[in-house]
């Protein structure tokens, strides 16, 4: 995460907490430990019902890549690709099998090691577009366990407000004077669930969600990358081609390499 984005999350929060401290004579109305324990238990309960639990511990790590950094560096990517072609064209494939080692991403290795190995246009595409859908299909279900607490998390607070309510209603015969502070906490509790769900596990969804869409991204330019070395295309229109997946605002980091 980025210094831009850490100063406007603390300047919106900061925004948040300033307003909530005006609207109140006593802030601490708002704390309310059982009203945040009936949210993220419940929410976390019905979570653990809904998915298996190899994939809800899953997600904090999901949601820690995702953090890492605002883009994927496609472009150096492009970069690395684009001299392999050129590499490839004029120094033949015993070249490219010594520079295997070196190279990080797996998965731009399993498809350079597909073309060493002599596999057809066709194979490569076949398997690497069944690993690119996989890659999808399970990342994409960390994004939606995210959604699904964004969904059960104000449920589970208006749970927290009835729970609230009854004991009120217990208490009302004994001392009236406790109905408006009783009813206070109670409210508080609709308002974590909705808190949770629109500060906390919606946008850590579609954060996730961004930055799968930009690891497929990613993949797919590796995959037209190898398929073009493997139909000794050009390194110059290698180049082009690939540098079509990105807006143009990114072109900058790779057009001088040309």
């Amino acid at each position: 995460m980025n210094v831009a984005t850490v100063i406007g999350i603390f300047f919106g929060i900061s925004i948040l907490a300033t307003a909530t401290y005006f609207s109140t004579d006593n802030v601490r109305v708002f704390l309310n430990l059982p009203g945040v324990a009936i949210v993220l238990g419940g929410t976390l309960a019905s979570t653990f019902i809904c998915f298996p639990l190899k994939e809800v511990m899953r997600v904090s790590s999901t949601f820690l890549m995702a953090l890492k950094r605002e883009e994927l560096p496609i472009g150096n990517y492009i970069d690395a690709i684009v001299s392999i072609a050129r590499e490839a064209s004029s120094k033949g494939k015993v070249h490219l099998e010594k520079s295997l080692p070196g190279i990080e991403n797996e998965f731009l290795k399993h498809a350079l090691q597909m073309l060493v190995d002599g596999y057809s246009a066709d194979e490569i595409k076949e398997i690497l577009d069944t690993r690119i859908e996989q890659t999808y299909e399970q990342e994409i279900s960390s994004a939606s366990i995210y959604r699904t607490m964004a969904n059960l998390s104000p449920a589970y607070g208006i749970i927290g407000t009835l729970i609230g309510l009854i004991g009120m209603m217990q208490s009302m015969g004994s001392d009236i004077s406790n109905i408006g502070p009783q009813m206070a906490v109670a409210l508080t509790t609709t308002l974590y669930g909705i808190l949770f769900a629109n500060m906390l596990f919606l946008p850590i969804a579609i954060k996730v969600e961004k930055r799968i869409d930009e690891r497929v991204l990613l993949m797919h330019v590796i995959r037209d990358g190898v398929l073009f070395i493997k139909d000794k295309t050009p390194a110059a229109i290698v180049l082009d081609k690939l540098r079509a997946y990105l807006p143009p605002r990114r072109w900058a980091s790779i057009e001088n390499k040309k």
